[in-house]
């Protein structure tokens, strides 16, 4: 499957070997990725239980969130999360993360509304896991480097797999702590690097400066470094690899040796299917939309799904069921109609042989006695027609009450669904009887009873008289509450 990785304000359509140029109005018929920067998510670790379900752990990671990662109940976030397991304490180790819609509306909104979808949004860090090989890595521990204008990070892998990452300042930021234009920053960085002996003695000061923020955020990295080895027990890193346009930074693996980091850490460019470092980067983004389904190391943020066929929708299913069952009524109706006519038409026959009959009765009376009894036959034909004519008019009566009643229970369901999505709430049961009444089984998260009042007064504003629920009961951190809906 090809991807299209949208970077800087452009469609990368990528088919595993090489880039080609496709147009924004054709970008539906592939899978379509976005990038977001590291500083913008909200990270947190801590540990679960190995027994949980996925279903169990995904909440608990959401609740954790909520309760110990700062995320704020009034906003909506996109959650998602890798999982560690740590055999020896029967746990998992989380690395979760978070990112406010309102922060994804300003990254990639414009995106979305160009393309009308997105099928991925995901950090760059993460990418990288679509360049080892699934199931067969190479056992080496990997150190990636990325510092670009909006971002910068570090993200270590262990035998090809993910298990940390550190933001560290972008070239934006040390270009305005250094006081240094980012321009001359850039060159500076990329052709004289970080040894001393590079800079004359007019730039000295110039070092010294770069020097001082470089300390801190290696600082960062080796802490990092160290704190994931006390989780994973490697003993070294045996690549630097530069993820940065094809650039490297001279003198970093000096001083990543002298702030303790154990190995080689021989510096390399990140290489992607034989592509040029400059298109490397961009190349690894889209092989990891490319391979994202088969990925055992995954992120995705997107709040941009892709429209499902209209055929796919329940609204849409039960109006063409209606009308099927409206197009079955009319046939039958025809039907019944063209009987009529030739019950009609068979009818007034009879009725002139009845007159022909009453005619010579005056001359045979035992002729006039059959005809009678004919007669009488033909009258109670005739009523049994009347009364078919009269179900066929009361069945037809009845078709508008069928729409409205239809129409009353596809309101009410509607409204239970919009007063669930807008409060953010969940449901264990939903009871409907017709468009009488309705019983849903409302679950809210821990801190958010009160949605469960919210959803209340939104069917009473609904125009809904009759709304009422027992009690809110606490189960496992979670509020549930029967309420019971009634026009």
């Amino acid at each position: 499957m090809s991807a299209v990785i949208l970077y800087k304000d452009k469609p990368y359509l990528f088919d595993g070997k090489k880039f080609s140029a496709v147009p924004w109005s054709g970008l539906k018929k592939h899978r379509v990725a976005a990038v977001i920067p590291a500083q913008k998510l909200v990270a947190l670790s801590f540990k679960l239980p190995l027994s949980l379900s996925d279903e169990q752990l995904a909440v608990q990671v959401e609740l954790k969130m909520y309760n110990e990662g700062g995320l704020d109940p009034n906003r909506d976030y996109a959650i998602d999360f890798v999982r560690f397991v740590l055999e020896s304490e029967n746990s998992y180790l989380i690395e979760a993360f978070a990112i406010a819609k309102e922060d994804l509306d300003a990254l990639v909104g414009e995106y979305a509304k160009r393309v009308g979808f997105l099928d991925l949004v995901f950090p760059r860090f993460i990418a990288y896991t679509a360049l080892y090989p699934q199931g067969a890595a190479p056992t080496m521990n990997d150190l990636y480097i990325h510092l670009s204008e909006e971002e910068g990070y570090a993200a270590i892998y262990q035998n090809g797999r993910y298990i940390g990452y550190r933001t560290i300042d972008s070239l934006q930021s040390i270009a305005k702590k250094t006081g240094i234009e980012l321009a001359r920053l850039k060159s500076l960085l990329y052709s004289k690097g970080l040894v001393e002996e590079n800079y004359s003695l007019q730039e000295k000061d110039i070092f010294a400066t770069i020097q001082e923020v470089f300390y801190k955020n290696i600082e960062k990295i080796v802490y990092s470094v160290n704190f994931k080895r006390s989780y994973f027990g490697y003993g070294h890193i045996d690549r630097l690899i530069f993820d940065c346009d094809g650039e490297t930074v001279a003198g970093l693996r000096e001083y990543l040796v002298s702030f303790g980091i154990d190995g080689d850490l021989r510096p390399e460019l990140v290489q992607c299917c034989d592509l040029a470092p400059q298109e490397a980067g961009i190349a690894t983004l889209a092989l990891y939309a490319q391979q994202f389904d088969t990925l055992e190391q995954k992120l995705n943020f997107t709040l941009y799904e892709r429209k499902k066929p209209l055929f796919l929708y329940e609204s849409v299913q039960v109006a063409a069921g209606f009308m099927l069952l409206l197009l079955l009524m009319a046939g039958v109706y025809f039907y019944l109609d063209a009987s009529l006519q030739r019950y009609d038409t068979q009818i007034a026959a009879l009725q002139d042989k009845l007159t022909h009959y009453k005619h010579i009765a005056t001359k045979y009376g035992v002729a006039i006695k059959r005809l009678q009894k004919e007669q009488d036959r033909l009258q109670a034909k005739l009523q049994e027609q009347q009364r078919r004519d009269e179900t066929l008019e009361e069945s037809m009566s009845a078709i508008p009450f069928v729409h409205d009643a239809t129409l009353a229970r596809q309101k009410m369901m509607n409204d239970i669904v919009a007063g669930l999505y807008t409060y953010r709430l969940s449901t264990k049961a939903l009871d409907q009887n017709g468009s009488k009444s309705a019983r849903v089984l409302v679950v809210s998260k821990d801190l958010q009873r009160e949605k469960i009042a919210k959803f209340m007064d939104f069917m009473l504003s609904r125009n809904y008289r009759n709304v009422t629920t027992q009690e809110i009961k606490r189960n496992d951190g979670l509020y549930e509450s029967t309420i019971k809906v009634a026009p």
